[in-house]
């Protein structure tokens, strides 16, 4: 028969049991990246073309506690908006812009790029307030707007201007320089004075997913 006092000594060892399991169970899986295209939009009358990219970088739960009771919310340790313009004259991609941690958007959703204007590139940053726990809270929209200069940096402006070119095309077929561009979550699909799937010159914009670093595919020269 047990005594008072073993029964303390178990419910003693029980409850430091149950408290390193609860410490054991909010752990964190090893860094990954994640990486997304938002859209991209040919500039007009050249071989270049724009891409709106987001990058998280991030660790899911693993532990019990964290993974109760819908999976978790993943640490999200880096989340930036990127901007590349990808030339298939010169065959280069470039980092044009990148807007850490989404300018303090509390709920970020998407990166946009809102059109041409001359040598002048227009994106935007979306979001609301809120937090991971609780969600949106859509009374407090948030909305961004960037503008690139082609030949120097890029800065927060107040409105977009109404006469901005956006579209998936650089050109009017059949004359050359003209692009058609087909985009999907990692990747692009560039039709060359073609369309992407006709055409007998075809590249290829891709996001490693591994990395979050972009590639461009150019086609064999013959």
């Amino acid at each position: 028969m047990k005594t008072a006092e073993t029964r303390k000594r178990i419910g003693l060892a029980a409850t430091i049991l149950s408290a390193a399991t609860l410490l054991t169970g909010c752990s964190y899986s090893p860094e990954r990246n994640y990486v997304e295209i938002g859209n991209a939009v040919s500039r007009p009358d050249t071989y270049t073309f724009a891409v709106a990219v987001e990058y998280r970088r991030f660790q899911s739960p693993t532990g019990f506690l964290n993974r109760f009771p819908n999976g978790g919310i993943p640490r999200i340790l880096e989340r930036d908006a990127r901007i590349y313009f990808v030339d298939l004259d010169t065959r280069t991609i470039e980092l044009r812009a990148e807007v850490e941690d989404f300018a303090g958007i509390p709920q970020p959703k998407h990166v946009r790029i809102e059109g041409w204007r001359d040598d002048f590139l227009y994106f935007s940053l979306f979001g609301y307030g809120g937090d991971q726990r609780t969600g949106d809270d859509l009374s407090d929209e948030r909305r961004l707007i960037y503008v690139i200069d082609t030949k120097e940096g890029f800065q927060r402006v107040n409105t977009l201007p109404t006469d901005l070119t956006r579209t998936r095309n650089s050109g009017p077929l059949p004359q050359p320089p003209f692009l058609r561009l087909s985009a999907g979550h990692r990747d692009i699909d560039v039709g060359i004075d073609g369309r992407p799937y006709q055409a007998e010159r075809r590249a290829r914009f891709v996001l490693d997913d591994q990395t979050g670093e972009p590639l461009l595919v150019m086609p064999v020269e013959e």
